[in-house]
């Protein structure tokens, strides 16, 4: 679901992740001067940055964290669905006493795994292009690696049970270079990641970018075309065609590359993007519901060890995101529902923060991040049900929830 991602606090507590007893700090000092320029510090797959000694960074794989930090090692070939993202996140702002909307994504990594019936080798094989641009490949004994470079993002895939031995595995990724590409997710803060609309949105973008990579098909056979639907065929497959031709040609462009994807699907013996979009949506849509029994007849592994969070008081209480617990007869600290501030200091029961503390506006704001994702949600089942969309995301939504982590 989520891999890489890179954030920047805003507000940071400098001296307080400086003296934080779980990141062992190294140091980069100007040699004329001799002043430190940054620290850095790596805790279980993420790397911290402080930089000028007022920036902090944080990056790394989020995916590769979570399973290091739950004791499956350094590999990021497994599930990994939005309660174990949300549990992730949580347990990340508690260690190091962040708040997760505080937290903004300069960069952030997407995608799935999934078990195609065809092996992955002849998927990488037969992909030509990304919207007219070719991929990058690269072929080795551990790795097979398809990367198509545009402005704003990254686009990869890959067989992932070739680099970790797991049989076979296909990967389709985003990799962000501008947040742009993701902004009808409204993905912006760590926080972002945990509502389930947003996230569902980010699963169309995947989809919708797999949609656009143009394949060939090795199965057609050599006889029974005609010389032109030939001479199609065999510019066709050749990814500096299509950029020479949507330079010299870009009226026509479409046009061709319509022809070409008809006569791929007339004379070969399977679509590869029909195979394999089904199975793209579909999991994206499991790891949104984190049901380990669907999920294991999806992918075909082997069974993991598929942890949840206890949800017995979502929606009830704020989570505490303390990094101690309290001394017996104190209070527990109390935080906002939706952005994580200290609320302790507020009425008994109070679940959001309030107007008399921090304005009217944030309050609202804190309240409406709570609310909306129901009211998105219900507006979204009626509108697929004026207007059926090509996968049924109905049975897959999940109400917005909180997560307690005491």
């Amino acid at each position: 679901m989520i891999d890489f991602i890179k954030i920047r606090t805003l507000n940071p507590d400098i001296n307080g992740i400086r003296n934080n007893p779980r990141l062992d700090w190294e140091q980069r000092t100007n040699e004329k001067t001799g002043e430190i320029k940054e620290y850095t510090a790596d805790f279980h797959g993420l790397t911290f940055q402080i930089i000028d000694n007022q920036y902090l960074n944080i990056s790394g794989s989020i995916h590769k964290h979570w399973n290091a930090i739950n004791g499956r090692g350094d590999h990021n070939h497994n599930d990994f669905t939005l309660l174990d993202l949300t549990d992730v996140i949580l347990g990340f702002s508690k260690r190091f006493i962040m708040t997760p909307s505080n937290c903004i994504i300069e960069n952030v990594e997407c995608g799935v795994n999934v078990i195609p019936p065809i092996p992955a080798t002849e998927i990488l094989r037969s992909v030509i292009n990304h919207k007219g641009k070719p991929f990058n490949r690269i072929l080795s004994q551990k790795m097979n690696y398809l990367e198509c470079q545009h402005r704003q993002y990254f686009l990869k895939l890959y067989d992932k049970g070739l680099q970790y031995d797991q049989g076979n595995i296909l990967r389709f990724e985003i990799k962000t270079r501008k947040m742009e590409i993701v902004k009808n997710a409204n993905i912006e803060t760590l926080s972002d990641l945990m509502n389930p609309h947003n996230m569902k949105q980010l699963g169309t973008i995947l989809t919708g970018n797999f949609n656009d990579i143009l394949f060939y098909d090795y199965t057609i056979p050599e006889t029974g075309l005609n010389a032109k639907e030939r001479l199609i065929l065999t510019q066709g497959q050749n990814p500096l065609f299509w950029g020479d031709y949507k330079r010299t040609n870009p009226e026509n462009y479409f046009k061709k590359r319509n022809r070409f994807k008809d006569l791929v699907k007339k004379y070969g013996t399977r679509d590869i993007q029909e195979i394999i979009l089904p199975l793209i949506g579909q999991k994206w849509n499991e790891l949104l519901t984190n049901d380990p029994k669907t999920l294991q007849e999806l992918t075909g592994g082997k069974k993991s060890n598929i942890t949840g969070i206890d949800t017995s008081n979502i929606g009830t209480n704020p989570v505490n995101l303390s990094l101690n617990d309290p001394d017996p007869g104190t209070p527990p600290r109390r935080y906002c529902l939706s952005c994580g501030r200290d609320i302790t200091n507020q009425r008994p029961g109070a679940k959001f923060c309030g107007a008399k503390y921090v304005g009217y506006s944030q309050a609202h704001r804190c309240r409406n991040i709570d609310s909306n994702p129901r009211n998105r949600i219900r507006y979204i089942k009626e509108m697929e049900r004026i207007n059926p969309t090509l996968f049924d995301t109905v049975p897959y939504f999940i109400e917005y929830r909180r997560v307690s982590t005491s």
